[in-house]
Parts: C-alpha cells; structure tokens; sequence
C-alpha cells in the first residue's frame, strides 16, 4: 500500500480468517454472501476480501488487475510454502495456460476412465479392512486419505510406492502454515522433505529424458521438450501441486459429504432410499464444505472495484465457499439438502483457473460415499455433536479426522 495513502476504516471487518471464520464458516458466509468487498487487518495492514457471488465471478476473469503472481506485502508469510516455485495457481496466461498443458495428460477423459475401476477395487479393500477391524472407522485415517494418496501418486502419477512418504510430508507440512508467524521459518522438516522431494523429481526428469516412458511423468517431460525444454523448477512445481492440490481435493469430497450424511440423518435415509441421489449429496457437500478455502489474487494497480478501493500489490481473498450460501441463490442456504436443484458455484473455481482435478475429485467422492454407505447402512458419527478439527494448507479447508461407528 503506497505510503501516505489512507483507507475506509469502516470497511473493515473484525475477523480472523483462518481462525474462527475458517473453523465455523456457516456462522459468518450467510452474512458474507450479500456483503460488498470489505477489508481485514492482518500485521496492521488492509487485506481485501470478496465474498459476492457478482463480484467474485468478473475476478477470476480479470488476470490483468486480479493476479495469481504473489506480490510482496507483509503478514504473507504463510502462503509461501511453495517457497517461489513457478506454480499453476501463482500464474497468469499465457504462462498458466502452458503450464495447465502440462498437466492435462494426469486428468485426461481417457486417464479418468481407466481408473475408476481401480479406485472402486482400492476402497473395497479398505472396507474390508475396517469391516475386519471393528465398529470404530476414521473417514480420513482410514479410507479417504490413503485413497488420495493411491489416486494421485499411483494412478494420476505412476510414481513407485517407495516415493510416496516424501510427497505425504510435504503436504502435511503445509497445514504448519497455517499458524506461522510473520517472519517465522518453515519448520525443518518441511524444508527437508522439500529437499528430498525436489532431488527425487531432478532424478526422475532426467530418467525420463534419457530413457523415454509412455507414463505421466514422460508425457509431461516431452510436452515440454516440444514447447521448449522444460526446467527441473517447473517439473516439480508440477508434480507437486498435482499431488498437494490434488491430495485435499479427494480427501476431503469425500470426507466432507460423509460427515454432512451421518450429521443428518434424515438425507442420509433418503439417500440409502434412492442411490441415484449421490452425485447430488456430492454437489451439496461441495457447496457447503469447499476444500478450496480460499483463492488468492494481488492487485496489479490501485482501482475501485464493488465501491471498495483495491491498493497496488494488496492481496485479494476470494473466500470460495461464501457465494454458496448467498439466501437469494439458495432457500435456507446452510440446511444440507441433497434434492436441491443444481446451482452455478465456484467451490472449484473459475474461468483460467478452474480447478483441473474437479471431475477426479467428484467421481472419487461418488464411489467412496456409495460404497461405505451400502456397505455399512447403520453407519452413525460417534459424537452425535462431533464438529472436525480443520487442518491443511492456508487455502485449504480439510478435516483432520472424522469417527464414525459402522453397523
């Protein structure tokens, strides 16, 4: 924010969002939903949030003045856990675009096709598993979790299981973002698992420029080679927003549209009734429960956007899930209603940036949530009252745990 320049302190709001607000979005997003852009304090600072639908939308569309490209600001620190990696999500076209290609050969119509198979297959052995264990089940621990990870790094990826752990580090490191303090340092074990992730994928890239493979990886190898040669920086900024960005898209669907069914059981027993209501208690866990917590943008220049003045190189929150609870769009917008009819949302976001993995990410979720629902019909939270503890990265809104007891 230029020096000198003051700001509307009475477009302030007084809130914490990746406290309160993210832990107990339903409290504040009714609200939020019909409220002009506004600001937010962090680090004695003006941040800019947007949560209108109205607004949000023309935002994801304006890249020359709503950048991904980070710009500095203080009390940022916690969005820096790519550490300056040339990612999708921190870029504009025509770069965001070249990258995007990149990753297409990972979610293409035909790789999505050939995994659904192997994806039900995966979560009937988990079932099996937890059905031998007992009455006691963790959503995440036990199912949602490990199957993100299989998706990802085995299916979408071909990656060997023995690289696995280094990717789960880094992406359970993220969640330490969260709580870091300006200026405080990553803690080391993140920064060694980045490390050992980024000398695995040096080794892979040049692997697979030597001795070619008709694998993802190889794939995305020769796209680059023929659109110009394709750094080590690039490849692993791939490769790792494939999996960490990925990873709590088909954890937490799936995590998310079970816990909304077992916290109501009457659309739970409506589901049970009528399974070709599915796809829709997916869609309605998405508009309520976005993983994407929130989008991030930077302002290229000061302008006035919705009557609030944006400064050069302020960051811009798009809260994802907040449009979704907007009561002009949606009739009692926080009741969890699986018959609803189908509503534009931008839980996944939009335009350039729509996310690449949403359809992997809603398939999964249809398999998982069919499967333990016809496997287990007596299945119930263990706390009636139970809430989960979020966790994952700044921008992300996972749950960390969700018991349940299986019948």
């Amino acid at each position: 924010m230029p020096d000198g320049v003051n700001f509307d302190r009475t477009r302030v709001v007084d809130a914490d969002l990746f406290g309160a607000v993210k832990r107990h979005p339903e409290a504040y997003l009714v609200d939020w939903s019909r409220r002009p852009p506004f600001y937010v304090m962090v680090a004695g600072l003006p941040q800019a949030v947007i949560t209108r639908y109205e607004d949000q939308k023309p935002a994801y569309e304006d890249y020359q003045r709503f950048s991904s490209s980070k710009r500095k600001w203080p009390g940022m620190e916690k969005f820096y856990y790519y550490r300056g990696l040339p990612i999708i999500t921190d870029s504009d076209p025509p770069t965001q675009i070249r990258l995007r290609r990149l990753m297409a050969p990972a979610f293409s119509a035909r790789k999505l096709a050939s995994m659904e198979t192997q994806i039900q297959d995966f979560v009937t052995a988990r079932l099996d598993i937890a059905a031998a264990k007992g009455a006691d089940f963790d959503v995440v621990s036990d199912l949602t979790h490990p199957l993100a990870a299989y998706i990802l790094l085995g299916l979408c990826l071909d990656l060997e299981t023995e690289s696995w752990p280094i990717f789960v580090r880094i992406s359970r490191g993220m969640a330490a973002f969260n709580s870091l303090a300006p200026g405080q340092a990553p803690p080391q074990d993140y920064l060694d698992a980045w490390d050992e992730g980024y000398q695995y994928c040096a080794d892979l890239i040049e692997a697979r420029r030597r001795l070619s493979k008709d694998d993802v990886i190889g794939k995305i190898v020769a796209a680059g080679e023929e659109e110009g040669r394709v750094s080590t920086e690039e490849m692993f900024a791939t490769m790792l927003v494939l999996f960490t960005a990925g990873f709590g898209g088909i954890q937490n669907t799936a995590s998310y549209t079970l816990w909304r069914l077992c916290r109501d059981p009457s659309q739970l027993a409506l589901l049970q009734k009528d399974m070709s209501l599915v796809p829709a208690a997916v869609a309605e866990s998405v508009r309520l429960d976005t993983n994407a917590w929130t989008t991030l943008r930077w302002a290229t220049e000061t302008f006035e956007y919705a009557g609030l003045t944006f400064f050069e190189n302020m960051p811009i929150h798009l809260i994802s899930s907040a449009p979704n609870y907007d009561p002009t769009l949606f009739e009692d917008p926080a009741r969890f209603d699986i018959t609803r009819k189908p509503q534009d949302v931008l839980s996944f976001g939009h335009g350039f940036h729509h996310c690449i993995g949403s359809l992997l990410a809603k398939m999964t979720a249809k398999i998982a949530v069919q499967s333990v629902v016809t496997r287990f019909p007596g299945l119930h939270l263990r706390d009636p009252d139970f809430w989960p503890d979020i966790t994952g990265g700044p921008k992300e809104r996972g749950l960390r745990a969700m018991p349940l007891q299986l019948a």
